[in-house]
């Protein structure tokens, strides 16, 4: 694409000026992403890192364009009346066995009210969880760190039946959610299907990483501290955290509505 718009197909004369042209005349006529102007040029930028390897030209002319912002999106969340049906629509759902619905009720529920990641859920063994204590131990969570996540007194009143059920079925397995007739651990697929039946009980359609959103966002609405939010939901730096506050209305709402304006 790049040799047919210079005519040439002598990499020597594509040169930074060429390539910034033909950039930006493509981003206008195509209405290219952000992203995408970032792509075609690590594309072209690689590209030409194996010329000066081969030693087909001297420098990489890629090196001095700048790459364009791509701009945050806020993060998708279900507001609480969503987030409410989907709890009610995990609970009343047909399953087939009492042991599906307490599991995929926990499951559901230890989401919304944990914030835990897909792999990190699927990852908890028996020990990791500890109603007694009110804590679940995530062993390994994303940058292999390990955290302490409280377990709120509605997720352990689920938790509590589910382990109870697990129990009348004499399950020896060391993971904490298995499938309904094996001592294996539930896998992503499971999980998903799990949230997509969900959601067509409930009318709302949700992803796991959703209902992660979710809960940093009800969290932030309740005013809770941030720095205390970005331990439990595992976040390197509190400005990943903070980021909820965008799309926090209560919160918002409640400082505006204390300021003595005038």
């Amino acid at each position: 694409m790049l040799i047919t718009y210079a005519k040439t197909e002598n990499v020597k004369k594509l040169n930074e000026g060429v390539i910034r042209e033909f950039l930006l005349d493509m981003s206008q006529q195509r209405a290219w992403a952000p992203k995408t102007y970032r792509i075609y040029l690590q594309n072209f930028s690689s590209f030409f890192k194996w010329c000066v390897r081969i030693r087909a030209i001297e420098k990489n002319p890629c090196e001095k364009i700048e790459k364009p912002r791509i701009p945050k999106r806020l993060p998708r969340c279900l507001s609480k009346e969503q987030t409410l049906a989907i709890l009610s629509a995990a609970s009343w759902h047909p399953w087939r066995y009492s042991y599906e619905k307490a599991r995929n009720e926990s499951i559901i529920t230890m989401f919304v009210y944990t914030g835990l990641r897909l792999q990190e859920l699927l990852n908890l063994r028996i020990p990791d969880v500890n109603i007694d204590t009110h804590e679940i131990f995530v062993r390994e969570g994303k940058g292999k760190k390990d955290r302490i996540v409280p377990i709120h007194p509605r997720l352990a009143t689920v938790l509590r039946v589910y382990e109870q059920e697990r129990d009348k079925r004499k399950k020896f397995s060391t993971w904490y959610f298995t499938g309904i007739h094996s001592d294996k651990p539930l896998n992503a697929k499971n999980t998903r299907e799990i949230c997509r039946k969900v959601g067509v009980t409930s009318g709302v359609k949700f992803t796991p990483h959703m209902l992660r959103h979710t809960f940093a966002r009800l969290s932030v609405d309740a005013d809770l501290n941030l720095y205390k939010l970005k331990e439990i939901m595992g976040h390197s730096s509190v400005s990943t955290t903070q980021i909820y506050l965008s799309v926090s209305k209560e919160g918002i709402k409640r400082s505006f509505n204390s300021l003595n304006l005038i």
